[in-house]
Protein backbone atom coordinates (compact mmCIF):
# COMPACT_ATOMS: atom_id res chain seq x y z
CA UNK A 1 0.00 0.00 0.00
CA UNK A 2 1.44 3.43 -0.86
CA UNK A 3 0.35 6.93 -0.47
CA UNK A 4 2.24 10.11 -1.35
CA UNK A 5 2.15 13.78 -0.55
CA UNK A 6 4.27 16.76 -2.50
CA UNK A 7 5.47 18.81 0.71
CA UNK A 8 7.34 21.10 -2.24
CA UNK A 9 8.73 21.55 -5.50
CA UNK A 10 11.16 18.06 -6.18
CA UNK A 11 10.38 17.19 -2.34
CA UNK A 12 7.66 13.78 -1.49
CA UNK A 13 6.84 12.31 1.23
CA UNK A 14 5.96 8.38 0.28
CA UNK A 15 4.15 6.04 3.04
CA UNK A 16 4.20 2.67 2.50
CA UNK A 17 3.07 -0.66 4.70
CA UNK A 18 1.94 -3.81 3.71
CA UNK A 19 -2.00 -3.62 3.89
CA UNK A 20 -4.48 -5.95 5.47
CA UNK A 21 -8.01 -5.33 5.36
CA UNK A 22 -7.77 -2.17 3.61
CA UNK A 23 -5.12 -0.61 5.74
CA UNK A 24 -1.94 -1.08 6.79
CA UNK A 25 -0.41 -2.99 9.49
CA UNK A 26 1.43 -0.62 10.10
CA UNK A 27 3.09 2.62 8.12
CA UNK A 28 6.44 4.13 7.07
CA UNK A 29 7.57 6.77 5.79
CA UNK A 30 10.95 7.49 2.93
CA UNK A 31 11.05 10.59 1.13
CA UNK A 32 12.10 11.95 -2.82
CA UNK A 33 13.93 15.17 -2.45
CA UNK A 34 15.93 16.83 -5.26
CA UNK A 35 17.00 13.53 -6.45
CA UNK A 36 17.75 11.36 -3.96
CA UNK A 37 15.46 9.12 -2.04
CA UNK A 38 16.30 9.25 1.86
CA UNK A 39 15.47 5.44 3.14
CA UNK A 40 13.47 3.31 1.03
CA UNK A 41 10.25 1.49 2.44
CA UNK A 42 9.74 -2.04 3.76
CA UNK A 43 10.50 -4.77 1.35
CA UNK A 44 7.17 -5.48 1.42
CA UNK A 45 6.14 -2.42 -0.55
CA UNK A 46 9.67 -2.58 -2.54
CA UNK A 47 7.88 -3.07 -6.10
CA UNK A 48 5.01 -0.18 -5.12
CA UNK A 49 7.64 1.86 -4.33
CA UNK A 50 9.88 0.84 -7.54
CA UNK A 51 6.22 1.42 -9.90
CA UNK A 52 5.85 4.82 -8.37
CA UNK A 53 9.31 6.36 -8.74
CA UNK A 54 9.11 5.30 -12.36
CA UNK A 55 5.47 6.50 -12.78
CA UNK A 56 6.51 9.81 -11.31
CA UNK A 57 9.87 9.79 -13.70
CA UNK A 58 11.59 10.79 -10.22
CA UNK A 59 15.31 11.67 -11.55
CA UNK A 60 16.54 9.62 -8.79
CA UNK A 61 20.47 10.48 -8.26
CA UNK A 62 21.59 8.41 -5.07
CA UNK A 63 20.01 6.76 -1.94
CA UNK A 64 20.72 7.63 1.65
CA UNK A 65 20.03 5.23 4.30
CA UNK A 66 19.56 6.36 8.15
CA UNK A 67 20.26 2.88 9.33
CA UNK A 68 19.88 -0.70 8.39
CA UNK A 69 16.43 -1.33 10.12
CA UNK A 70 13.92 -3.28 7.21
CA UNK A 71 11.06 -0.72 7.46
CA UNK A 72 13.91 2.17 5.84
CA UNK A 73 16.41 -0.21 4.42
CA UNK A 74 13.81 -2.44 2.76
CA UNK A 75 13.20 -1.22 -1.19
CA UNK A 76 16.89 0.08 -1.17
CA UNK A 77 17.81 -3.14 -3.52
CA UNK A 78 15.26 -3.23 -6.14
CA UNK A 79 15.80 1.09 -6.79
CA UNK A 80 19.27 0.33 -6.78
CA UNK A 81 19.02 -2.61 -9.39
CA UNK A 82 16.15 -0.64 -11.85
CA UNK A 83 17.60 2.73 -11.54
CA UNK A 84 21.58 1.62 -11.15
CA UNK A 85 21.82 4.16 -8.61
CA UNK A 86 24.22 4.11 -5.44
CA UNK A 87 23.12 3.47 -2.36
CA UNK A 88 25.02 5.21 0.99
CA UNK A 89 24.48 4.06 4.32
CA UNK A 90 26.36 4.33 7.56
CA UNK A 91 29.53 2.59 7.52
CA UNK A 92 28.21 0.52 10.87
CA UNK A 93 25.58 -0.60 8.60
CA UNK A 94 27.40 -1.88 6.03
CA UNK A 95 27.83 -5.41 6.57
CA UNK A 96 24.48 -5.82 8.03
CA UNK A 97 22.67 -4.77 4.98
CA UNK A 98 25.30 -7.31 2.78
CA UNK A 99 24.13 -10.17 4.98
CA UNK A 100 20.90 -9.00 6.53
CA UNK A 101 19.79 -10.93 9.83
CA UNK A 102 16.64 -13.52 9.66
CA UNK A 103 13.95 -10.92 11.28
CA UNK A 104 11.22 -11.87 13.56
CA UNK A 105 7.93 -13.63 12.47
CA UNK A 106 5.92 -10.23 13.41
CA UNK A 107 8.84 -8.42 11.74
CA UNK A 108 8.26 -10.03 8.74
CA UNK A 109 4.40 -9.93 8.70
CA UNK A 110 4.67 -6.35 9.10
CA UNK A 111 7.47 -5.56 7.09
CA UNK A 112 8.92 -8.34 5.29
CA UNK A 113 12.38 -9.75 4.81
CA UNK A 114 15.15 -7.56 3.76
CA UNK A 115 17.45 -8.52 0.93
CA UNK A 116 21.10 -8.28 0.55
CA UNK A 117 22.57 -4.33 -0.58
CA UNK A 118 25.69 -3.63 -1.05
CA UNK A 119 26.16 0.12 0.12
CA UNK A 120 29.03 2.57 -0.29
CA UNK A 121 29.98 4.38 3.02
CA UNK A 122 28.44 7.56 3.57
CA UNK A 123 31.06 9.96 4.05
CA UNK A 124 30.49 13.26 6.36
CA UNK A 125 29.78 15.61 3.76
CA UNK A 126 28.50 14.77 0.61
CA UNK A 127 28.02 16.58 -2.88
CA UNK A 128 25.23 15.08 -4.53
CA UNK A 129 23.89 16.62 -7.71
CA UNK A 130 25.00 19.91 -6.87
CA UNK A 131 23.29 19.65 -3.19
CA UNK A 132 25.35 19.56 0.13
CA UNK A 133 24.58 16.43 2.44
CA UNK A 134 26.17 16.40 5.80
CA UNK A 135 25.96 13.08 7.47
CA UNK A 136 25.53 13.56 11.83
CA UNK A 137 26.16 10.53 13.56
CA UNK A 138 22.63 9.67 16.09
CA UNK A 139 23.07 6.93 17.26
CA UNK A 140 20.16 5.47 19.66
CA UNK A 141 17.71 4.16 17.82
CA UNK A 142 19.83 1.66 16.46
CA UNK A 143 23.31 1.28 16.56
CA UNK A 144 24.33 2.98 13.37
CA UNK A 145 21.79 5.40 13.38
CA UNK A 146 22.59 8.31 11.31
CA UNK A 147 20.45 11.86 10.42
CA UNK A 148 21.28 14.27 7.19
CA UNK A 149 21.10 17.88 7.03
CA UNK A 150 20.64 19.75 3.46
CA UNK A 151 20.15 23.22 3.18
CA UNK A 152 17.80 23.77 6.55
CA UNK A 153 16.01 20.34 6.33
CA UNK A 154 16.92 17.57 8.37
CA UNK A 155 16.43 13.84 7.82
CA UNK A 156 16.25 12.37 11.06
CA UNK A 157 15.24 8.42 10.18
CA UNK A 158 13.42 6.69 13.67
CA UNK A 159 15.54 9.68 15.88
CA UNK A 160 12.22 10.72 16.86
CA UNK A 161 8.71 8.28 16.70
CA UNK A 162 6.90 9.44 19.74
CA UNK A 163 7.33 12.38 21.56
CA UNK A 164 6.10 10.93 24.68
CA UNK A 165 7.18 7.40 24.81
CA UNK A 166 5.98 4.53 26.79
CA UNK A 167 7.34 1.34 24.71
CA UNK A 168 11.14 0.86 23.22
CA UNK A 169 12.84 -1.98 21.30
CA UNK A 170 15.47 -3.66 22.93
CA UNK A 171 18.28 -2.33 21.26
CA UNK A 172 17.52 0.78 21.61
CA UNK A 173 19.64 3.19 23.95
CA UNK A 174 18.01 6.20 25.39
CA UNK A 175 21.45 7.38 26.65
CA UNK A 176 22.45 8.10 23.54
CA UNK A 177 19.16 9.00 22.10
CA UNK A 178 19.43 12.16 24.51
CA UNK A 179 22.81 12.76 23.27
CA UNK A 180 21.59 12.35 19.44
CA UNK A 181 18.83 15.14 20.31
CA UNK A 182 20.88 17.42 21.81
CA UNK A 183 23.45 17.15 18.85
CA UNK A 184 20.90 17.74 16.16
CA UNK A 185 19.03 20.51 18.27
CA UNK A 186 22.48 22.44 17.76
CA UNK A 187 22.07 22.20 14.36
CA UNK A 188 20.41 25.18 11.89
CA UNK A 189 17.43 23.39 10.52
CA UNK A 190 13.54 24.19 10.43
CA UNK A 191 11.71 21.16 9.84
CA UNK A 192 13.02 17.05 11.06
CA UNK A 193 11.74 14.40 8.56
CA UNK A 194 11.58 10.84 9.97
CA UNK A 195 10.17 7.42 8.92
CA UNK A 196 7.20 7.92 11.33
CA UNK A 197 6.57 11.74 11.65
CA UNK A 198 8.10 15.22 10.97
CA UNK A 199 8.91 17.60 13.28
CA UNK A 200 9.56 21.76 13.94
CA UNK A 201 12.41 22.25 15.73
CA UNK A 202 10.25 22.78 18.65
CA UNK A 203 8.78 19.83 18.26
CA UNK A 204 12.17 17.68 18.70
CA UNK A 205 12.88 20.26 21.92
CA UNK A 206 9.49 18.42 23.46
CA UNK A 207 11.21 14.70 22.47
CA UNK A 208 14.29 15.48 24.13
CA UNK A 209 12.57 17.36 27.24
CA UNK A 210 10.02 14.60 27.51
CA UNK A 211 13.22 12.15 27.58
CA UNK A 212 14.80 13.90 29.89
CA UNK A 213 11.75 14.20 32.72
CA UNK A 214 11.00 10.42 31.97
CA UNK A 215 14.63 9.52 33.07
CA UNK A 216 14.42 11.65 36.27
CA UNK A 217 11.62 9.60 37.43
CA UNK A 218 13.09 6.30 36.69
CA UNK A 219 16.24 7.44 38.31
CA UNK A 220 14.15 8.70 41.56
CA UNK A 221 12.43 5.07 41.73
CA UNK A 222 15.55 3.28 41.04
CA UNK A 223 17.27 5.11 43.53
CA UNK A 224 14.87 4.18 46.08
CA UNK A 225 15.85 0.72 45.67
CA UNK A 226 12.59 -0.53 43.20
CA UNK A 227 13.18 -2.95 41.07
CA UNK A 228 12.93 -2.46 36.83
CA UNK A 229 9.32 -4.56 37.17
CA UNK A 230 8.25 -2.10 39.82
CA UNK A 231 9.20 1.02 38.26
CA UNK A 232 6.97 -0.01 35.01
CA UNK A 233 4.40 -0.17 37.32
CA UNK A 234 4.38 2.75 39.06
CA UNK A 235 4.77 4.77 35.92
CA UNK A 236 3.53 3.15 32.85
CA UNK A 237 0.76 0.96 34.97
CA UNK A 238 -2.53 2.87 32.44
CA UNK A 239 -1.06 2.40 29.23
CA UNK A 240 -3.54 1.82 25.77
CA UNK A 241 -4.37 -1.87 24.91
CA UNK A 242 -1.73 -1.24 21.70
CA UNK A 243 0.86 -1.35 23.92
CA UNK A 244 0.44 -4.47 25.40
CA UNK A 245 -0.53 -6.08 22.41
CA UNK A 246 2.72 -5.31 20.68
CA UNK A 247 4.50 -6.23 23.62
CA UNK A 248 2.66 -10.00 23.15
CA UNK A 249 3.04 -9.96 19.75
CA UNK A 250 6.76 -8.84 20.08
CA UNK A 251 7.62 -11.43 22.57
CA UNK A 252 9.30 -8.37 24.30
CA UNK A 253 11.36 -6.88 22.23
CA UNK A 254 9.17 -3.89 22.19
CA UNK A 255 8.24 -3.29 25.89
CA UNK A 256 7.50 -0.87 28.75
CA UNK A 257 10.61 -2.79 30.71
CA UNK A 258 13.22 -2.19 27.50
CA UNK A 259 12.28 1.55 28.12
CA UNK A 260 13.33 1.84 31.45
CA UNK A 261 16.12 -0.61 31.56
CA UNK A 262 17.66 1.54 28.42
CA UNK A 263 16.73 5.35 30.60
CA UNK A 264 18.75 3.24 33.14
CA UNK A 265 21.33 3.05 31.39
CA UNK A 266 21.38 -0.64 30.80
CA UNK A 267 21.69 -0.86 27.58
CA UNK A 268 24.60 1.63 27.00
CA UNK A 269 27.83 0.95 25.85
CA UNK A 270 30.21 4.27 25.70
CA UNK A 271 31.73 4.87 22.63
CA UNK A 272 35.57 4.41 21.88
Amino acid sequence: MLRWKRIAENFISIHVGKEYNGEPYYWTTFYYYKGLIVDTGCPHAAEESLNFVEKKKLDANAILLTHYHEDHSGGAYLLKERFDIDVFAPRKSLEILANPLEVPAYRRTVWGQPKPIKANPLKKEMELDRITVTTIETPGHSFDHVSFLTENIMFIGDLVTNPTPVIMKKEEDCIDLIDSLKKIMNLDFETAYGGHGFWDKNGVKTTLNNLEKLKEKVDVLWDKGLSVERVVEKIFSNVPEKVLLMEEMSESEWSRKNLVESLLGMRHKPHQ
